[in-house]
């Protein structure tokens, strides 16, 4: 019963969150309040975030290298999540340190062993798996280093129905042998839980029921999302156009605690905050609602706000973030694993990092891979992947 007293605790903060005022709130919530916010001096940039990167020329030796896609990160793996669905390639591992392509992971279709869509990818890399989340009522499970089927563990609840509607994150635990889910619930049926941990023959160990409102008739269109950015935790949100709040959990163990809300009120109408959890911080792009054209209403990000959880002050900065590293270079990032990632093409990289050496943005043991990527690297090679670990 602890997690569930908790979890009613936790709903009572929140109701009270989103109406109340800025700043730490009870229970350690930190509460985003727009009219609190003050402006930064500068842009943000890498450095604020991250300590010093690294760089990996991903292979350029095989097509199936070749991937754009979610990175997730382990001590010796890069594991590309290519949302198979959308762009017709399965999920990929590369070594960490050189980049070499290992492997694709199983196979695209509907056959025994097959995946269409991966909602979600996790790598154990001590029990030496793939896990994929493609189906309602199980997660396959595949050689880390062959990409060869293994099996297929049963879940104790369905996350979403056969027609893959539904959410779901989840972790896996490769020593102690255990699964840990946290979903949307709805049926009482089919997932009355908003999380559990269970073996993996599917028996429950412990779960948090659902509290109040949050069941739903059917699989929601809620997305249940995770940056993995917490040791042996998951760190949560629920993205959705409903009335759940804008609010980020941390699941540990059998204890499921807000650590970020949003005082909605405080919001002018039609805005968002959508916010990633990083160690100490709360990273969210603030999104309003402008005309692009007569009668064509857009959601435009406007701002980066970044909160601290200690003091619960927010600082707002320009919609940029830049890479400062590689002398202010601009493109897509995101934020994973421990890890602010960014995938760069090897044109772009040919004509930022000799900028960036020249400036003396790259130093150290960073400087030293560089030059020795340039040395080898052409305009048609693969993407240069950089990795830099989130500051405490």
């Amino acid at each position: 019963m602890k997690s569930v007293k908790f979890f009613l605790a936790a709903a009572a903060v929140l109701l009270a969150a989103s109406c109340g005022r800025g700043g730490l709130g009870e229970g350690g919530v930190v509460i985003f309040d727009y009219s609190q916010m003050t402006e930064g001096q500068d842009t943000l940039v890498f450095s604020d975030l991250a300590e010093e990167p690294e760089f990996i020329a991903l292979d350029s030796d095989t097509l199936d290298a070749f991937t754009a896609a979610i990175v997730l990160i382990t001590e010796n793996y890069l594991v590309k999540d290519a949302q198979a669905i959308l762009s017709k390639a399965p999920v990929r591992v590369f070594d960490r340190h050189t980049g070499r392509f290992i492997c694709n992971v199983g196979h695209l279709g509907r056959g025994p062993g097959e995946y269409l869509n991966s909602s979600q990818t996790f790598v154990d890399e001590d029990g030496g798996r793939v896990w994929i989340m493609d189906a309602a009522d199980r997660i396959k499970t595949y050689d880390l280093t062959s990409g060869k089927y293994i099996g297929t563990v049963p879940l104790a609840y369905k996350p979403m129905d056969e027609f893959g509607a539904g959410s779901a994150s989840f972790m896996v635990d490769g020593r102690a042998g255990t699964l840990t889910v946290m979903a949307v619930p709805y049926e009482e049926d089919a997932c009355p839980a908003i999380a559990w941990c269970q073996d993996l023959s599917g028996k429950i160990l412990w779960e948090i029921p659902e509290v109040g409102r949050q069941r739903t008739r059917t699989p929601s269109n809620t997305l249940v999302g995770t940056s993995f950015n917490i040791d042996g935790a998951l760190d949560v949100s629920f993205e959705s156009s409903g009335n759940w709040p804008d609010t980020l959990y941390v699941l540990e163990g059998d204890v499921l605690r807000p650590v970020f809300t949003v005082n909605t009120r405080s919001l002018k109408s039609g805005s968002s905050l959508k916010s990633t959890l990083l160690p100490g911080k709360v990273l969210s792009t603030l999104t309003e609602m402008q005309e692009y054209m007569p009668r064509i209403i857009i959601g435009v990000p406007v701002a980066n706000v970044l909160t601290d959880l200690k003091s619960g002050k927010s600082v707002s900065y320009p919609t940029e973030i830049l890479n400062d590293f590689l002398g202010g270079y601009q493109g897509g990032y995101s934020i994973q694993c421990g890890y602010l990632v960014q995938s760069i093409p090897a044109e772009e990289f040919l004509a930022a990092a000799p900028q960036a050496l020249e400036q003396g943005t790259l130093t150290g043991s960073a400087a030293k891979r560089v030059r020795a990527i340039l040395s080898d690297l052409q305009p048609t090679d693969n993407d240069v992947l950089m990795l830099a670990r989130l500051k405490d």
